[in-house]
């Protein structure tokens, strides 16, 4: 090009020279050239993308299903059902994760309640399809909402613990439904139970028409839906894989994946080398390691985020050294946190130590303990017990990472004269020991039914309800009232508040020593786009809004 553009510019024959008009038009003719060749050679090259391994219309997940025992929502109360429930049924009211602290419009577009706030009344919106194509009304809301009471099944008590019955659920017009409850509650509260899947609304004419005896259709919903949400139940083959396709009648609008498939892949080895290859497109249940490896892997992305669950030791107030709040706060300074989270959980955590979690209503971020030898044993001295004294620490057996969390604790108090031992028992014994407040220290966790402060403000403060105070017998008066106070206040501003506190007072007196809020981990490959993930376990998961697109090359 330079020899020509030479030639061009100044021919070496007398009387040949062009003028600039013609040299600048040549130019431009050059670069248009120039650029056309480039759309030409390069455009069209498919190579440029990393082509999509599955099918651009199919979602293929692996994890463990195993815990799978109902599709039918008002019996799916393990994580894989609530998870595949939330495709197959819409509710009244959902949350948009990853903010669990105000529930958005669904089936109903608008509510309000009495000034007592005890009577609900949901306004219905109009034009929603079941998959079958029949129309979704006030009176199929009040249909699958009492069969939540009727059938009585594991999760009917969120509702059951404001409805006093059946009757209390009424359809006043096509797209009017009223609820009654027993007392004032929170809003916040109410609907939070209300977004939960339990509430998930059925066809009652297809759960009828399959309905065995008095189950309502339960038997049948067990393995098909009958529901208006985004996806359909096609199969579920035990411990093998779950296969959802589009609804047609979406009313927001067909999903761009047409099909999920879950497969049942309970080993992360297997998991791991299945997204490697490009067989799967997401993997839940990888360890901390593997997700370590794969943090730089090209095509791979890593989502991590806190989930609603926290880990904690649980102090038997009735011990005669535990009884002791300053004993209880010696232990607490005695704890190595950071080093909790560095060495054994690889930073998979995130520093913790109030009783309600982030996100939720009421999170409070204050971690006032640390690690500091000297200032446990002066408040051991202050106890009268200047030379320790020896304890008993439950744990679940063989379970990680708890089996070396307990192990730190124990090096941990022995640093200040507390000389543990340790007692680990299967989970199920634990917890059965646990519930007859026969435990001294105890390793253990607790993960929150729903996106509301109430539900770890009460099982942490109100002994009243027999959970986690009354195990631990703390039997607290005043932190119990503040709980029964914030269940029923109607002003938002006003129950953030009390939730603070809650938390402060649980942090200075209470029998806990909170050591972690859990952080989950989700492998993807990168051609899976607005994959949100949901710090509730799933229950809040929207895979309608999932698509896939090949990515460019690096």
């Amino acid at each position: 090009m330079k020899e020509s553009g030479d030639n061009m510019g100044a021919s070496s024959k007398p009387g040949s020279r062009l003028g600039l008009p013609w040299i600048i038009s040549i130019i431009l003719l050059i670069l248009l050239v120039a650029s056309w060749s480039y759309f030409l050679i390069y455009a069209r090259q498919p190579q440029q993308q990393i082509q999509l391994a599955t099918r651009p219309d199919t979602l293929v997940i692996a994890m463990d299903i195993s815990d799978a025992v109902s599709m039918d929502p008002a019996v799916a109360y393990e994580f894989t059902s609530v998870m595949v429930v939330n495709q197959l049924y819409d509710k009244l009211v959902d949350f948009e994760p990853p903010d669990l602290t105000r529930v958005v419009p669904e089936v109903a577009e608008s509510w309000s309640y009495s000034p007592d706030g005890t009577l609900w009344t949901f306004k219905i919106r109009q034009g929603i399809k079941f998959a079958n194509g029949d129309p979704l009304t006030a009176k199929d809301v009040e249909y699958s909402l009492r069969r939540v009471l009727i059938l009585s099944k594991t999760a009917a008590w969120l509702l059951q613990q404001f409805i006093a019955k059946p009757e209390d659920i009424v359809a006043t017009d096509n797209y009017t439904l009223t609820i009654k409850l027993k007392e004032k509650v929170a809003p916040d509260l109410f609907l939070s139970v209300l977004a939960f899947t339990t509430s998930g609304i059925v066809n009652p004419r297809e759960a009828e028409a399959h309905a065995s005896g008095n189950d309502m259709g339960s038997g049948w919903l067990t393995d098909h839906s009958a529901g208006s949400g985004p996806y359909i139940l096609e199969k579920w083959d035990r411990n093998s894989e779950i296969v959802l396709r589009a609804n047609p009648n979406y009313w927001r609008g067909p999903p761009s994946i047409k099909t999920i498939i879950i497969k049942h892949v309970p080993e992360p080895a297997t998991q791991m080398l299945l997204l490697q290859k490009g067989d799967v497109d997401i993997a839940f249940g990888l360890t901390i390691d593997q997700i370590q490896q794969l943090k730089n892997v090209k095509g791979i992305r890593i989502l991590e985020y806190p989930v609603l669950q926290l880990a904690y030791i649980g102090m038997n107030v009735n011990n005669t050294y535990l009884s002791n709040e300053k004993v209880r706060t010696a232990i607490k300074y005695a704890i190595d946190y950071d080093g909790i989270i560095r060495d054994i959980l690889k930073g998979g955590a995130m520093k913790v130590q109030t009783i309600i979690p982030y996100p939720l209503l009421g999170f409070n971020p204050a971690t006032p303990y640390y690690r500091d030898v000297n200032k446990a044993k002066q408040l051991l001295a202050e106890a009268g017990y200047p030379n320790g004294f020896d304890i008993e620490l439950a744990y679940p057996a063989g379970a990680h990472p708890q089996e070396e969390i307990a192990q730190k604790i124990q090096r941990d108090l022995a640093e200040v004269g507390i000389r543990v031992t340790l007692r680990p028992m299967a989970a199920a014994e634990m917890y059965q020991k646990y519930r007859q407040q026969s435990l001294q220290l105890v390793l253990a966790g607790w993960g929150s039914d729903y996106p509301d402060p109430d539900n770890n403000a009460k099982a942490f403060g109100d002994y009243r309800i027999k959970q986690l105070a009354w195990r631990n017998m703390w039997y607290d008066d005043k932190v119990a009232d503040l709980v029964e106070k914030a269940y029923k206040e109607l002003d938002r501003s006003t129950r953030e508040a009390l939730y603070k506190q809650i938390t402060d007072y649980i942090l200075e007196h209470g029998p806990y020593a909170v050591l972690y809020q859990v952080v989950q981990y989700v492998a993807m490959r990168t051609w899976v786009e607005n994959f949100v993930p949901d710090p509730s376990f799933g229950t809040y998961l929207d895979l309608s809004k999932v698509y896939k697109e090949p990515v460019l090359k690096e």
